[in-house]
């Protein structure tokens, strides 16, 4: 437990305290606009946006949302994620050097959950663009105040403005002509005979589109750089492809995109020693929380053999990422055909690779990498 002088917030840091906050939404609460900058754009954007909502409104719309986002639904589209892999690696099978990110961990993830959405795929460089907008943090330096993120907020607004446009009409003709896609499945899920209104499906959709694809980006790059910086990790996967999904595991652990999640104390509770007030700030860390020597062994060591791995990354409790299955497919899919397509991938200058702005996610915009076929 440490006060972030800077940020003026605590910051949770053990697995153990990390995973008791995350776990009790009764008093460390996901609802923060009584302590975060606001903006009128994002209040109506964010009204079905359930990682910001406590009990019962949460459960409500989790539930309407698993109706349709099943695990069955998951697993169905294992096809589609390789046949999506294998087109964008074939747009590249000419070339010795390319950007990974802009040729595959970008596109795959967004193609498949606007397929999934029944949003046209081929309008991904839209998504990009307010991803990039959205998680690109150029407003903020590393430890930003809250001066920083009012201005974050009203030179994204623009952006806000227009998703919501685009899926409030992407909706409505769904409800007008429902398919076999997701959000029409949405639209007529319903619980305890309440269905989801149009503007509660809008953040939703969005949520799922714009965040629901970053997390797969970052995913990928972060695990082609790490393995890149530790020599032999690609070579031992190459042998034993088994071991993908816990390399996958350990990328995860090793760089969390999201290291913190931000918590509203509801009551005076201790923490660490410290007594933090009611209506404080509180961060869970989830970066250093998955590397807690107390919970793992070696912890600043890589190790895709790391079993068992009780990482973090997803986080915990009733807000645990519903999306987590199809990003650890999508992942293993990708690397898989990685390893099928390319007999060597090197990152050949690391100078070359750009990152996004760790106060906002942690990844790679830009992987310029070296690829030799078998």
């Amino acid at each position: 437990m440490r006060y972030d002088e800077t940020q003026r917030v605590w910051q949770v840091l053990d697995h153990e305290t990390v995973s008791a906050v995350l776990a009790d939404p009764a008093t460390y609460s996901s609802e923060l606009s009584t302590l975060a900058p606001t903006q009128s754009d994002f209040e109506t954007f964010t009204q079905g946006n359930f990682v910001g909502m406590d009990p019962p409104e949460h459960r409500k719309l989790r539930t309407l949302v698993s109706q349709a986002f099943t695990p069955r639904v998951v697993q169905g589209l294992e096809p589609r994620i390789e046949a999506v892999c294998a087109r964008l690696l074939d747009a590249v099978a000419d070339r010795d050097r390319f950007d990974l990110v802009d040729a595959l961990a970008y596109p795959l993830p967004i193609i498949v959950i606007a397929e999934l959405l029944g949003i046209p795929a081929e309008e991904h460089r839209l998504f990009q663009e307010w991803a990039s907008v959205l998680f690109g943090g150029d407003q903020l330096g590393d430890a930003p105040d809250m001066a920083d993120l009012e201005r974050a907020l009203e030179a994204i607004a623009p952006t806000v403005r227009q998703m919501n446009g685009y899926m409030l009409e992407h909706i409505r003709a769904r409800r007008a002509a429902p398919g076999d896609d997701l959000t029409s499945r949405l639209i007529a899920a319903e619980v305890d005979g309440v269905r989801l209104r149009d503007q509660e499906m809008v953040g939703f959709v969005a949520l799922l589109l714009v965040a629901g694809h970053i997390t797969t980006t970052a995913l990928l790059g972060n695990a082609i750089v790490t393995f890149d910086a530790h020599p032999g990790t690609d070579a031992a996967l190459r042998s034993d492809p088994a071991r993908i999904p816990a390399a996958v595991e350990e990328v995860l652990r090793w760089l969390p995109p999201f290291p913190e999640l931000g918590r509203r104390v509801t009551r005076p509770v201790v923490l660490g020693g410290h007594e933090i007030p009611a209506d404080t700030m509180l961060m869970a860390h989830l970066g250093a929380a998955n590397r807690d020597p107390a919970r793992f062994t070696a912890p600043d060591v890589f190790d895709v053999t790391r079993s068992p791995n009780p990482h973090l990354t997803f986080g915990h409790g009733i807000h645990f990422c519903f999306g987590a299955p199809l990003a650890r497919l999508e992942a293993r899919i990708a690397l898989h055909m990685l390893h099928e397509r390319f007999r060597m991938l090197v990152i050949p200058s690391r100078e070359d690779v750009v990152h996004q702005n760790p106060a906002v996610l942690i990844g790679v915009r830009h992987l310029p990498v070296e690829v030799g076929r078998p």
